[in-house]
């Protein structure tokens, strides 16, 4: 796994979602990037769009479908990342 491209690449997609996310989880996702904690962020955030049905463009989708894809196997604790097939057919996608 290359920690830098997962480190950027999920920031950087925070980045994007962030006008669309409650101010106190912005905070605390962008903590977890901080701090190294990706498979953390990337399984909240996934939970918070599919939850909160946020929309996101078919860019952040594919995005977010590379993120997911650097995660090999089911990980114990972390629903969506362990089964990136649901998470990608339950997201809220619109237009760009």
């Amino acid at each position: 796994m290359d920690l830098v491209k997962l480190h950027k690449d999920s920031r950087d997609l925070l980045e994007r979602l962030a006008a669309r996310l409650a101010p106190e989880k912005v905070t605390h996702y962008r903590t977890l990037s901080d701090v190294g904690e990706w498979i953390e962020l990337v399984d909240l955030m996934c939970a918070t769009l599919v939850k909160g049905r946020i929309p996101v463009t078919p860019q952040e989708r594919d995005s977010l479908a590379a993120l997911l894809a650097m995660f090999e196997g089911p990980r114990e604790g972390y629903a969506y990342v362990s089964d990136p097939e649901r998470v990608l057919s339950q997201l809220t996608v619109v237009p760009a």
